[in-house]
C-alpha cells in the first residue's frame, strides 16, 4: 500500500527536482547569452575591420572594375553575418558609390532598400530612376526583379506584380535566360492563385512553348508547366485536355528526365492522372497510377507531392466504399500538433473530405462538424481571393495602361524624328522634282491639246468606220448608223451641255430605246454613256480655255458653260482625262504650246 503521506513527499521531492533543474538550464541559457552580448560587438568589430579594409582598396579603383569590386564586397556577406555588420557595410558602399559612381550606386540603393528596416522603398525609385538617366537597361530590370520580389515577400502581390510586368517588357528577347523564365513563371503562380486562369495558362504556355522550341526536357521547368496546364484544364472542366497534358507531361519526363527529381516528377504527374481517372469515375485506372507512385522510394518524393498523393489516395478509398481506410490517410493531411507536414496544401479542402468520409461512416454530427470548418475557411478563403483578384486585375489593367501610354510617347517622339528627317529629305529633293513635275505636267497638257484634236475628228472616224472602234466585235449596221445619228446630235444641236441629259432622254430624241442605244455604245464606241457625254464636254472645256474663256469667268462657269452639274464633278472629269487640273491647264497652256 502506498501512504499519501509518502506519496506527496514522493512529488515534492521530484518538483524539487525538475525545478532544480530547470533553474540550471535558465542559468546556462543566461550565461551563454551574455557571452554572446560580450563578444558580439567584438565579432561586429572585426568583421568591420575586415571591410574596411576592402573599402580602402575600393577607393584606389575606377570604373568597371570597381563596380565588380562593390557587388562582390555585397555577395561576400552571407546569411549568418550579424545583422549590424551589414548595415555598416552598405552605408559606407551608400557614401562610397554615391560620390564616386553613379551606376554602382544603382544596385547599392537596391541593397539598402533590401536590408532597410523599417521599409525604405523609395529606394528602389531612386534606383530604377539612375538606371533610366543612363539607360542602363540591365539594371532597370535588376530593380524591377529585386523590387518584384520585395513585395512577394511581404505578400503584397498586386505591388510585386508591376514590377515583374515591368521586368518582363524590359527584358530583350535574347536575354530570356531561367533568370527571366523564373519571374515569368511566378507571375503566372500569382495568376493561378488568383484564380485568372486565362491568364496564367497564356504564360505557362508560353514558357512551356520556349522550352519546346528548344528541345531542352532534363529540367524540371517544362513537366511544371505542362502540368499547371493540366491542372488549369482540371480545375476548368476540361477533363479531355487535362488527361491530355499530363500523358504527355508523363511519357516526355520518363523518356528525357534523368534527374535527382525525376521521380518525383513522375509521381506528382501520375497522381494527377489518378485525379483526372477519378473526374471520370474510372476507379481502376486511378488505382492503377497510384499503386505505381506508391512503388517510387519515399525519400525520392518531395513533401508537397507526397501531400497529393495521400488527399487523392483518399478519395479514392472513400469512392471504393472504404471509408475506414480513407479517413487513416485523410487525418495525415490535418493540421495537429505533430507538424508531420512544414505546411498543409489541403485547407480548407480536407475538411470537405472528412465531412464526406464522416458522412459515409454515419457519423453526421461529426461530418456537419467538419463541414462547417470548411464553409468557414472557404468564405473568408474566397473573400480574400476576390480581394486579390481584383487588385491584381486591377495592377494588370493599369501598368498596361501605363505600357501603352508609355509605347505611344515612343512612338510620339519617333514620328517626330521620323517625320523631321523626311521633311529635310523632302527639302533636299523637292527642288528637283519641282521642275521634273511641272515638265511632266506641262507634256500632259500638250498632250490634252492633242487628244482634244483627236476626239475632234471622232465623228468624222467614226461615220467612216475606223476600225479601232470595233476590234473585239462585228458590226451591226444598224447599231452603227444609230451611232453616227448620236454623234451628229452631239456636233449639231450640243445636247452634252445639257447638264441634266439622261439616256433615255438621248433615245427619245433618236427615236429609239434606252436599252437599244446603251447596247450600241458599248458595242461600237465601248464606252458608256456618261464617259460619252463627258469626252464632248472636256473637248468643250478646252476649247474655252484655249480661246481665253477663263481669263474673266470663273472656274464654276465654265463647268456650267460646258454642261456639267457643278465645279466638283467638272474638276474631278477634267483631271481624269487630262492628267490635270483646269486651273494648271489654263494657266500653263501656253507655255505646253510653246514647248512643243
Amino acid at each position: 500500500m502506498v501512504y499519501p503521506d509518502i506519496l506527496e513527499g514522493n512529488c515534492l521531492f521530484l518538483d524539487a527536482k525538475i525545478n532544480q533543474s530547470v533553474l540550471i538550464i535558465m542559468r546556462t541559457f543566461l550565461i551563454l547569452t551574455g557571452c554572446l552580448l560580450w563578444f558580439l560587438p567584438a565579432i561586429v568589430k572585426a568583421q568591420t575591420d575586415v571591410y574596411e579594409k576592402e573599402l580602402q582598396r575600393l577607393e584606389q579603383l575606377e570604373g568597371n572594375e570597381f563596380r565588380v569590386r562593390v557587388d562582390s564586397l555585397y555577395h561576400s556577406l552571407d546569411q549568418n553575418s550579424p545583422y549590424q555588420s551589414k548595415v555598416v557595410l552598405i552605408d559606407r558602399l551608400f557614401q562610397l558609390t554615391a560620390k564616386k559612381d553613379e551606376i554602382a550606386h544603382i544596385r547599392v540603393l537596391v541593397y539598402k532598400a533590401l536590408l532597410a528596416t523599417p521599409q525604405q522603398s523609395r529606394l528602389f525609385k531612386q534606383a530604377y530612376t539612375l538606371a533610366k538617366k543612363h539607360n542602363r537597361t540591365d539594371d532597370m530590370c535588376f530593380v524591377e526583379y529585386s523590387r518584384g520580389m520585395y513585395y512577394i515577400a511581404r505578400k503584397q502581390y498586386d505591388s510585386a506584380m508591376i514590377h515583374i510586368l515591368s521586368y518582363r517588357d524590359m527584358t530583350p528577347a535574347d536575354q530570356k535566360d531561367e533568370g527571366y523564365r523564373n519571374i515569368i513563371n511566378l507571375l503566372g503562380d500569382i495568376y493561378y492563385h488568383a484564380k485568372l486562369y486565362d491568364q496564367a495558362r497564356e504564360i505557362y504556355f508560353d514558357l512551356y512553348q520556349q522550352y519546346k522550341q528548344e528541345d531542352s526536357w532534363n529540367f524540371y521547368r517544362p513537366y511544371v508547366m505542362m502540368n499547371n496546364l493540366g491542372q488549369i484544364a482540371l480545375l476548368t472542366g476540361k477533363t479531355d485536355e487535362a488527361s491530355q497534358w499530363f500523358n504527355q507531361s508523363l511519357v516526355t519526363a520518363d523518356q528525357f528526365l534523368h534527374t535527382p527529381y525525376r521521380n518525383n516528377t513522375l509521381a506528382y504527374t501520375k497522381i494527377k492522372l489518378a485525379e483526372t481517372a477519378l473526374k471520370s469515375d474510372s476507379l481502376e485506372r486511378a488505382t492503377r497510377w497510384l499503386d505505381q507512385v506508391a512503388s517510387y522510394p519515399e525519400e525520392t518524393i518531395f513533401e508537397d507531392v507526397l501531400q497529393e498523393y495521400l488527399f487523392t489516395k483518399s478519395l479514392l478509398l472513400l469512392q471504393q466504399g472504404e471509408p475506414d481506410e480513407a479517413l487513416v490517410i485523410a487525418l495525415q493531411l490535418l493540421p495537429g500538433d505533430s507538424l508531420q507536414f512544414s505546411q498543409y496544401r489541403f485547407l480548407p479542402d480536407i475538411y470537405r473530405l472528412l465531412s464526406d468520409i464522416s458522412s459515409s461512416r454515419g457519423d453526421y454530427p461529426l461530418a456537419l462538424q467538419y463541414n462547417k470548418q470548411y464553409n468557414l475557411m472557404a468564405d473568408s478563403m474566397k473573400e480574400l481571393e476576390h480581394v486579390a483578384q481584383s487588385m491584381i486585375i486591377l495592377a494588370d489593367r493599369n501598368h498596361e495602361l501605363t505600357r501603352l501610354d508609355l509605347q505611344q510617347s515612343k512612338q510620339r517622339i519617333r514620328y517626330l524624328m521620323i517625320g523631321l528627317s523626311s521633311l529635310l529629305i523632302i527639302l533636299l529633293v523637292v527642288i528637283f522634282l519641282y521642275r521634273k513635275l511641272y515638265k511632266s505636267k506641262l507634256d500632259l497638257v500638250r498632250k490634252s491639246l492633242e487628244k482634244n484634236t483627236i476626239i475632234t475628228q471622232m465623228p468624222a472616224r467614226l461615220t467612216d468606220g475606223d476600225a479601232t472602234v470595233t476590234t473585239h466585235h462585228e458590226e451591226d449596221p444598224q447599231q452603227k448608223h444609230l451611232i453616227e445619228e448620236l454623234n451628229r446630235l452631239m456636233e449639231i444641236k450640243k445636247t452634252y451641255l445639257n447638264p441634266h441629259i439622261t439616256i433615255r432622254d438621248v433615245a427619245v430624241l433618236l427615236s429609239t430605246n434606252r436599252t437599244y442605244l446603251s447596247q450600241a455604245i458599248n458595242r461600237i464606241l465601248q464606252t458608256t454613256f456618261p464617259n460619252y457625254i463627258n469626252e464632248f464636254r472636256i473637248r468643250e472645256a478646252v476649247r474655252m480655255i484655249t480661246e481665253g474663256y477663263t481669263r474673266q469667268h470663273t472656274q464654276e462657269a465654265l463647268s456650267r458653260e460646258c454642261g456639267f452639274a457643278n465645279r466638283t464633278v467638272f474638276i474631278a472629269v477634267f483631271k481624269k482625262h487630262t492628267g490635270v487640273t483646269p486651273s494648271f491647264f489654263a494657266a500653263n497652256y501656253g507655255s505646253a504650246m510653246d514647248n512643243e
